[in-house]
């Protein structure tokens, strides 16, 4: 005769279950070095929901009027981005095994400060501005234990899985290979400056902005459509001095907005696909301070 585990010990063994599978995934070797990456489960859906500029356009050169406004729509967005200043968003996370497809679900809150901006009226009480940006985001399993802990603050990051005893640092220094599975890179451009880079590219297509981004080794396709619904290709490539260059991986993202709303995540390299749906937004109150703290530096009593 079998048994089934209480619901509650299935729920804590489902969360232990996506930790091992992040492990796992970052734990992998890269795959060959000319095997192509492309966007995964999301990268038709992008090229559908929000149609971008036909191939081979972004190579072409850009009239002066045009330039002067793909600038100022840029511009805009960011100011849409930078003026949400410092919030607490509640979310619920659902992460796809891409081996068994399998769902694991989570819920917790995701801290954000954003690059503190010369000169920007800063929201109320938003005295903890990081000039580099941060975030903290911890997910809760059953009986509120930690299932996943994520801090960041400008290049350096901090990722853990508490029940399986992992724990990954980094910095700008870390290689890109290093992240595989951890979607901190992404993480930290999306929540915290998905305007920032250097344009490279600017159309309009039915009604949706297209822009390509130059982000340090990362190149940005990044669609706003005139509903507010968002949707971002980023390509990381290799930088190795004196190697050819090379795709590392493609990461897509499909966004209802840049508030409080659903978002998707693919990552191509290792098919993981995850959805944060967010419940709530928090404006008024800006986050702890101690969240933005890095966690190891924390004394047990709770100061730095």
């Amino acid at each position: 005769m079998t048994t089934s585990l209480p619901a509650p010990r299935r729920r804590a063994r489902r969360l232990v279950s996506a930790g091992r599978l992040l492990l796992l995934l970052a734990s992998l070797p890269a795959c060959a070095a000319g095997a192509p990456r492309r966007g995964g489960a999301l990268d038709a859906e992008l090229a559908r929901l929000l149609p971008g500029p036909s191939a081979g356009t972004s190579t072409a050169r850009l009239d002066p009027s045009t330039w002067r406004e793909g600038r100022e729509r840029l511009a805009g967005l960011r100011r849409e981005v930078e003026g949400a200043g410092p919030r607490t968003l509640r979310v619920r996370l659902a992460l796809r095994e891409p081996r068994t497809g399998h769902v694991l679900e989570a819920r917790g809150a995701i801290a954000v400060s954003p690059p503190a901006i010369e000169g920007r009226a800063r929201a109320a009480g938003s005295d903890i501005l990081e000039p580099e940006g941060a975030l903290r985001m911890i997910l809760l399993g059953p009986g509120g234990t930690t299932a996943l802990d994520l801090w960041a603050r400008g290049d350096r990051f901090r990722f853990a899985v508490p029940a399986l005893d992992l724990l990954r640092r980094g910095d700008a220094s870390t290689p890109r290979t290093a992240l595989r599975g951890l979607p901190v890179d992404f993480l930290r451009w999306w929540m915290l400056h998905p305007a920032a880079g250097t344009l490279l590219w600017y159309s309009r297509v039915e009604s949706t902005d297209s822009f390509v981004l130059r982000d340090g080794d990362a190149v940005i396709d990044l669609r706003v459509d005139d509903r507010g619904v968002i949707g971002a290709r980023r390509t990381t490539w290799s930088t190795a001095e004196g190697a050819r260059r090379r795709r590392l991986d493609e990461e897509v993202v499909i966004a209802e907005g840049m508030g409080c709303g659903n978002v998707r995540y693919a990552q191509a390299s290792t098919g993981l696909l995850i959805t944060v749906i967010c419940e709530a937004e928090e404006r008024d109150r800006a986050p702890d301070p101690r969240a933005f703290v890095d966690p190891d530096s924390l004394r047990p009593g709770g100061g730095p």
